[in-house]
């Protein structure tokens, strides 16, 4: 039951600001951000710099780093969302203002490229940001729900429960129940930032990663990367997404791990609660995680819980 003095992060009529911090994208992207939000009862604003293209990159860095200054100090938006993902978002980590965003804080949304952003933003200001869906993507069912779950609810507990469709993909790592604040995102992109200044501590976390078009030994060595450098070591637990198109290809088959056979190899000596096939990722149906937030996994159930109150007191 909803509780009187519990507010949503978003309400109906609400203006969210959209940015693309990374890879540039078609007015026909734009168009599709637009009506997804339209459709949630949102509104939108976005500058014109948003459909700006420099080679791979949506307009030079300092075009990219005012949009996000810019969203940051509208006082009429109250979310910002990345339009996609792509490559580019680690360019910007080191000339953004992080004491602007400490004194406005708002939730930023989005995956792929966009977790250096997310976690850049939690190291440096304690602020956490929301993993899970572009505003390009397709919104079906369960992502609408899950988007109305953690932004318009005010139920005091929120549950993120495993698609119904993904069942058949799923396996258990290792069973078990722990408690701990919700980190990760995209592999590729948590393994690259590692050494910088904007990594993130991992210990007691649970972590969720995904990744998209990597082959079982490029998994495995990320992983090995981690592993190696103790970055498991105090890990609490760990959440596998869909793995999309990560499988080795046909030609190459008999001379590779399958992804499975990578990700039980490299996690289950950890001894931690793990599961893979989560519904996050470069795949249709995603659910969303707050990133920096006390969260419970429990891998029996493939089962997440969130107190409202523990998101809550970052934006209210």
């Amino acid at each position: 039951m909803a509780q009187k003095n519990i507010k949503p992060l978003l309400s109906r009529g609400d203006t969210i600001g959209l940015i693309t911090p990374a890879g540039f994208i078609s007015e026909k992207k734009l168009n599709k951000t637009i009506e997804n939000f339209r459709n949630l009862g949102l509104n939108v604003f976005y500058s014109k710099s948003v459909l700006e293209k420099k080679g791979y990159l949506a307009g030079d860095d300092k075009s990219r780093i005012n949009e996000l200054h810019s969203m940051y100090k509208n006082e009429d938006v109250k979310a910002i969302v990345c339009v996609r993902g792509g490559y580019g978002t680690t360019r910007l980590l080191d000339k953004i203002n992080y004491d602007l965003i400490k004194q406005n804080p708002k939730p930023l949304i989005g995956y792929s490229d966009i977790t250096a952003l997310i976690n850049a933003i939690y190291k440096k200001t304690g602020i956490p940001g929301f993993h899970g869906i572009v505003g390009s993507g397709d919104f079906p069912d369960y992502t609408v729900a899950g988007f109305k779950n953690m932004f318009f609810s005010s139920s005091e507990e929120l549950k993120v429960e495993l698609f119904e469709g993904h069942k058949a993909g799923t396996y258990l790592i290792t069973r078990g129940n722990m408690s701990g604040e919700l980190a990760g995102g995209n592999l590729a992109m948590l393994a690259s930032m590692t050494g910088t200044p904007f990594e993130l501590s991992w210990d007691n976390k649970i972590v969720f990663l995904e990744d998209i078009g990597e082959a079982p030994y490029r998994i495995d060595r990320m992983l090995t990367q981690l592993i190696s450098g103790d970055k498991f070591k105090n890990v609490k637990g760990i959440i596998l997404g869909r793995f999309a198109e990560c499988e080795s290809e046909e030609k190459d088959k008999l001379n590779s791990f399958t992804l499975k056979e990578v990700l039980s190899d490299r996690i289950k000596p950890l001894k931690i609660p793990a599961v893979y096939g989560f519904s996050f990722g470069h795949i249709r149906n995603q659910s969303i995680f707050p990133t920096g937030v006390h969260a419970n996994f429990d891998a029996d159930t493939f089962t997440i819980s969130i107190k409202r109150k523990d998101i809550n007191k970052f934006f209210n």
